[in-house]
């Protein structure tokens, strides 16, 4: 059984199908079912079914590819670990973000990078929950996410900094005299806000239906920096994490009082796992940066 083998089934476990696996692990068809075909025959069991074109894990595929991912991590963690032990900060370091970093990881990573010029770095942004399952997949390295829901194994959290959420609108918007709002009168403002799914969109909805509101929900945005360059150019406002208004000098942050609206941020990864010395190093200066 060779490594190669348990790469090229995993990928065809992934995708289910032999001529997509086939060309993201730059092999033929033919070459990539010879080898899923030998490893079948090794193992005394089917991998896949094979129905026309479409391809379906069997039970014993199903219960191998948990197996497999695994030699792989392993296989992974052992070089990374002699070129840890080697001083060698290369590699790659896999970064998940949520779209409420956006501004404030982009300048770490930009330095981290400088400073470690062999390290290839790859930032995800996404909600949370699909983040923290890539993180579990072993697709990721550390995740970066402000939540107000408690974080449970395995997931070893580092806090960062705590965070109100704030109603920002643009500068030259009536409401920019305020330095303060009730959460109550934000239910007669018209707003721009995150699709469900963010974590920030599903704690500002449980407060509206603890407070019995109807929120005028104008516009709703998947990407936090297209919804506040939006509120920057128009009459509507949102709310936000106030750490999110970095660097956004044209938007007024309106404090929202009546209600709590203080979440904590914390970066994730896996307890108990093998940690690359480069994420070691970027957790340092992320934090740093805070």
């Amino acid at each position: 059984m060779e490594i190669y083998q348990l790469e090229y089934f995993i990928k065809t476990a992934e995708v289910l199908h032999f001529t997509k696996a086939a060309e993201l692990c730059f092999v033929t068809q033919s070459g990539l079912s010879q080898q899923i075909k030998k490893l079948e025959e090794e193992l005394g069991m089917p991998l896949f079914v094979r129905i026309g074109k479409k391809v379906q894990l069997t039970e014993a595929g199903s219960v191998f590819l948990i197996h497999a991912r695994q030699v792989i991590e392993n296989v992974q963690n052992g070089k990374q670990a002699i070129d840890d032990l080697n001083q060698m900060i290369g590699g790659e370091l896999r970064i998940g973000v949520t779209y409420i970093f956006g501004l404030l990881v982009l300048p770490v990573v930009n330095s981290f990078a400088k400073t470690y010029p062999n390290l290839k770095i790859v930032v995800e942004y996404g909600t949370t929950e699909p983040l923290e399952q890539k993180l579990l997949n072993n697709e990721l390295d550390l995740v970066l996410v402000i939540s107000s829901n408690e974080i449970k194994h395995p997931f070893q959290k580092i806090p960062l900094f705590s965070s109100n959420l704030v109603m920002a609108v643009s500068r030259l918007h009536p409401l920019a005299v305020l330095d303060k709002i009730a959460f109550k009168k934000i239910e007669d403002v018209a707003l721009i806000l995150p699709v469900k799914g963010f974590n920030s969109r599903e704690f500002l909805d449980e407060l509206f239906l603890k407070n019995n509101m109807k929120p005028k929900v104008s516009i709703e945005l998947n990407a936090v920096h297209a919804l506040l360059r939006l509120v920057a150019d128009s009459d509507w406002a949102t709310i936000v994490t106030e750490k999110a208004m970095k660097g956004w000098d044209n938007l007024k942050a309106i404090q929202i009082t009546g209600v709590g609206t203080q979440r904590d941020s914390f970066i994730l990864t896996i307890e108990g796992a093998y940690q690359k010395k480069a994420v070691k190093l970027f957790i340092e200066e992320f934090r740093k940066s805070m």
